[in-house]
């Protein structure tokens, strides 16, 4: 494998809800043993696979010792549409840090290796122009340190929030842009140690009250509401829970099926540009979450909207909602300003039992070769 040089300290690149997920974990004691499966949706080759293993190795360098494994496509290889590239193995606290810059130099490296192009910081600079235009009063954060590798974080994130956005989700990039630090609250990966400690029904709750009992009080307390397909039921229960400590939802509903809520078929689809139902998150579901927190006498949590709002279209059709049906939310975490082949990585199994969220799952594939 080839040798490579990294930075001392991983952390400055890292979405800040992982830092702040080892910290929770730390407090509350959980270190159980994950799966992560790494997957891309466009099929092509894979490059960029021997520096994601080399990240893996570098910032958790016990991981062998622990019990833990990388298991991988040889780089290089042809791969078919969401096919495993990576089975990563070990405990928890070791790699959920990580996620950040391995997957930021996979996605970099297999799009060029597939005839994409480097990113044109301009035109970054003008999808984000775009996008605040459209927005002038809502929180927009740029979300996209995963989208291309860590050491071109702080320029992709200078010419975002050059823009008017209101943040970044790593230290570098919040920097590079005139803020002190990142900004992040829970990833998914989080709330799945919790379902495992303490089932879906409680994980989201969990997860958003242990947020609560150890992140600094200035960060705002956001409840990531659709792990489990539940997003009004959990956006209540945190709401009930908290009270006036919470200040947001996120609804990050992958494209797999339609949120809770959301009108399961589109329509409207040239006032809507195909984002009125249907899968993902959508207009429809907006709504229906915003609806049953006012009608709830929550009318303060806001909603913060995250997942392909990168596309101008899409943010079009939220605010096309708003004139249409009122207040629908409040901030967008945005990743994809600029076209790339983006890997995923998710936990699938806790402690060898399968867990993951709604929409993913573990998946077989004989392909892969141990890397450590």
């Amino acid at each position: 494998m080839p040798a490579y040089t990294f930075p001392n300290d991983h952390r400055p690149y890292t979405d800040t809800y992982f830092i702040h997920s080892r910290t929770i974990l730390e407090g509350d004691g959980f270190n159980p043993m994950v799966s992560y499966e790494v997957f891309i949706r466009d099929p092509g080759v894979v490059r960029g696979i021997d520096e994601a293993v080399a990240v893996i190795d570098t910032y958790a360098p016990d991981l062998a010792a622990k019990g833990g494994s990388v298991h991988a496509l040889p780089d290089g290889s042809r791969y078919e549409s969401a096919e495993p590239l990576m089975h990563i193995r070990g405990p928890v606290q070791d790699l959920i840090e990580l996620e950040t810059m391995y997957l930021g130099v996979l996605t970099a490296e297999t799009t060029r290796a597939n005839g994409g192009g480097e990113v044109d910081l301009k035109q970054v600079a003008e999808r984000a122009r775009a996008i605040r235009k459209l927005c002038p009063d809502k929180q927009l954060i740029y979300f996209g340190a995963r989208h291309w590798r860590y050491d071109a974080d702080a320029a992709i994130s200078e010419a975002v929030l050059k823009e008017g956005w209101d943040g970044a989700s790593t230290d570098v990039g919040a920097q590079a842009g005139g803020f002190e630090h990142g900004v992040g609250t829970i990833p998914h990966a989080l709330v799945l140690v919790y379902a495992h400690v303490y089932g879906r029904e409680q994980a989201t709750l969990k997860a958003t009250q242990a947020f609560h009992r150890h992140i600094e009080p200035d960060s705002p307390r956001i409840a990531l509401v659709d792990t489990f397909n539940r997003e009004i039921d959990d956006a209540l229960a945190t709401a009930r829970a908290l009270g006036d400590d919470l200040f947001g939802i996120r609804l990050d509903t992958p494209g797999e099926h339609p949120g809770q809520g959301a009108d399961p078929e589109d329509k409207d689809t040239d006032i809507y540009h195909g984002y009125w139902g249907g899968s993902g998150v959508t207009v429809s579901m907006n709504k229906a979450a915003r609806e049953a927190l006012d009608k709830a006498g929550y009318e303060h949590v806001k909603i913060v909207l995250s997942s392909g709002f990168g596309k101008v279209e899409k943010v079009r059709a939220f605010v096309e909602g708003e004139r249409r049906h009122g207040r629908l939310f409040d901030s967008m975490g945005i990743g994809g300003v600029f076209p790339a082949m983006h890997a995923t990585s998710d936990i699938v199994q806790v402690e060898d039992v399968d867990l993951a969220k709604d929409g993913r799952g573990f998946h077989e594939n004989p392909r892969l070769v141990r890397m450590i």
